[in-house]
């Protein structure tokens, strides 16, 4: 796990990366992940979401436990949450969710009808606001890649 943290494993002590993953996830006490979202600085024309995820699934923290759930459940909680007011296009902070083609973000993207931009790899978030998108803090080998929505005449 080299000098970051991965997903909810140890304190933060002497943080110096943090990256999400299936276990730990969202708004749960103690998350490091949680704590890592204050130094995300916002993209022009994105709201972020902040998760853990997988290239199918997020996970989200409830009564104490975590909670998988696939594209259709987290388009319906994006639907009712007050904080995505303008329901716009979507900056997924949430490792692996752009990783396959047919995956969690082309799907989300899909369900909700907007552009959803997630990270090709395990995404990793350090102090300063930066994010490393590849296997480790040091190696920036991913990429964010945008999908945008199929219409149902069968094209984007």
């Amino acid at each position: 796990m080299g000098a970051g943290i991965h997903g909810g494993f140890g304190s933060t002590a002497g943080l110096k990366a943090v990256a999400a993953s299936p276990v730990y996830v969202g708004k749960g006490t103690g998350d490091n992940l949680a704590k890592a979202a204050k130094y995300i600085k916002p993209e022009a024309g994105f709201t972020d979401v902040v998760i853990h995820g997988t290239s199918d699934t997020v996970a989200i923290m409830h009564n104490g436990a975590s909670r998988e759930m696939d594209h259709r459940r987290l388009s319906n909680l994006l639907r009712h949450d007050s904080e995505y007011k303008h329901r716009g296009a979507i900056r997924l902070i949430s490792c692996r969710t752009g990783e396959k083609t047919a995956g969690f973000a082309q799907n989300l993207a899909n369900k909700l009808g907007v552009k959803v931009k997630a990270p090709s790899n395990t995404l990793w978030i350090l102090p300063g606001g930066k994010m490393v998108i590849g296997p480790t803090p040091y190696r920036n080998t991913g990429k964010w890649i945008v999908y945008s929505p199929y219409t149902k005449k069968g094209g984007k």
